[in-house]
């Protein structure tokens, strides 16, 4: 099915590096939950009511189409809060 949005998409490539970014609010700090190997780690950071999570995106993403990141906070009045990011991946070319 053909996507008839008028919104931007957004996709990152295979080599190259992408961020996401989730607000901290009422004492919640974001965590990747489980590190997906379509995509490394490289970098986390708090920049104002933001937590920057940097990522290079691997060849694997590519091959898969997407690569799916799991994020976690945990607050005594929300309980744990799960966080799914879905990131299209194109092959480098």
């Amino acid at each position: 099915m053909e996507d008839d949005s008028n919104d931007p998409l957004l996709t990152a490539v295979a080599g190259c590096l992408f961020e996401v970014s989730l607000p901290e609010r009422d004492g919640a700090s974001w965590s990747l939950a489980e590190p997906a190997p379509e995509a490394t780690l490289v970098s986390e950071s708090l920049r104002g009511a933001r937590r920057h999570f940097r990522f290079r995106a691997e060849e694997a993403a590519a091959v898969a189409g997407s690569v799916s990141l799991r994020f976690r906070s945990e607050t005594a009045q929300r309980g744990m809060s799960l966080r799914l990011v879905e990131v299209p991946v194109a092959p480098e070319h």
